[in-house]
């Protein structure tokens, strides 16, 4: 069972998910007086539509501007009109932030509202009652059979998805108490959107390390620890299921005890090195990221050896769904593995490769190994990298960047 460690470096919280030594994965998250508007819902109106681009720029406030694709208001809530058809310059519209601001890019939204808890998800158009593919059996049979005889007042207007976390569930009324809260916000939603004033805010999403520690697996950790106490109680009073502990030793400090200044270094740098000897070169670019697998330090004799390159190769497959996962890159991956001359091998590392990209839980296909031997791999954009919150620095391993 591993740990998770939660700890301010440099003006972020780092999020560290650890299987054993290394860990699994490293989130970043505002400090709790630093919350941003990632997940809030308004009421916004639309200033200018940009056919080109196929989404719309509205405003949220006297200075804050939005982006809404096109694709995200198929079914809106409209303040000033019916709207049966297309969006139009002036309508107020109700949507939601999904995407931070990048570089010179305004915070995406949606009019298509989520909410989204530890144990269900919640969609505002749609009706109905769904489990993750993840979710046991048995614990959908029960969780079904609590559900139809809990009768939650107004669950049919909605959607619901049962999340995995729930297979941790012994005690289903915190599942129908995040349901029926889920059903109270967007009530008033529906209730006051036509007589509230523009830019109104109908709901502040919870601080965004709460967010992260609920799309968790929880179970997979034996505890929650932080040296923050701010965090300590926030998760203390939110966090039931897993015991939540302050560090408070004085003579070593909690991102010395974890190693976690090496282990960001190794997540923000180009180089990354294999047990076997090997290593890969990892380099991010605009249009998608190249990882080189090498054989690096082997013997001479060993590198005229198959089994030797199949060796590397296997321990480089689950060091690149590593890396992608901890450096949360998104897009186009490709990847240059040491090439294999015997069929068998090449369908023995894409299977394995194949089965390490299941672990994550960011939408990522393996598409294929082309004619060249480089293999393709896509992954879903849910959240900036980790390398756009830390940069390298000379002096001391890391810096903040936001």
């Amino acid at each position: 069972m591993g740990k998770i460690i939660i700890t301010k470096q440099h003006n972020r919280l780092l999020l560290a998910l650890f299987d054993g030594n290394k860990p699994y994965l490293m989130k970043s998250a505002p400090l709790l007086d630093e919350e941003d508007i990632l997940g809030n819902i308004y009421l916004a109106k639309v200033k200018d539509i940009v056919k080109g681009i196929q989404g719309a720029f509205l405003s949220i406030g006297a200075k804050q501007a939005i982006y809404l694709p096109m694709d995200q208001c198929r079914q809106v809530l409209a303040a000033n009109r019916e709207v049966t058809g297309a969006i139009q310059q002036g309508d107020e519209i109700v949507v939601q932030i999904t995407g931070e601001a990048l570089k010179s890019k305004q915070p995406s939204s949606s009019a298509l509202l989520t909410l989204r808890g530890q144990f269900c998800v919640c969609n505002y158009f749609g009706h109905g009652l769904h489990y993750s593919k993840k979710l046991s059996s048995e614990k959908k049979e029960l969780i079904g059979s609590y559900l139809e005889g809990a009768s939650i007042e107004g669950r049919e207007k909605y959607h619901f998805t049962i999340r995995t976390n729930a297979d941790n569930l012994t005690d289903f009324t915190i599942l129908s108490k995040e349901m029926e809260s889920f059903i109270h916000i967007f009530d008033n939603i529906t209730a006051t959107y036509k007589y509230r004033t523009c830019h109104t805010c109908f709901y502040h999403r919870e601080t965004e390390i709460l967010n992260q520690i609920k799309n968790i697996s929880l179970k997979m950790y034996d505890e929650i620890v932080t040296d923050e106490e701010g965090v300590w109680k926030l998760l203390s009073e939110e966090i039931t299921d897993k015991p939540v502990r302050l560090y408070e030793d004085k003579m070593l400090s909690l991102a010395s005890l974890y190693s976690l200044n090496t282990h960001l270094q190794e997540a923000l740098g180009k180089r990354v090195w294999l047990s076997g000897g090997g290593y890969l070169v990892i380099e991010p670019t605009e249009a998608l990221v190249a990882i080189d697998v090498n054989s690096g330090k082997a013997q001479s004799s060993e590198k005229k050896s198959s089994e030797y390159y199949l060796k590397i190769n296997l321990e480089a497959a689950k060091e690149v769904a590593r890396q992608l996962r901890i450096r949360n890159y998104s897009g186009m991956i490709m990847v240059d593995f040491i090439n294999m001359n015997s069929a068998h091998d090449k369908k023995l590392l894409m299977d394995k490769l194949e089965s390490y990209l299941k672990e994550d839980n960011v939408r990522t296909n393996l598409i294929d190994m082309t004619a060249l031997g480089i293999v393709e791999i896509t992954r879903k954009k849910v959240s900036r990298p980790l390398s756009s919150f830390f940069k390298l620095h000379p002096e001391t391993n890391f810096q903040n960047c936001t």
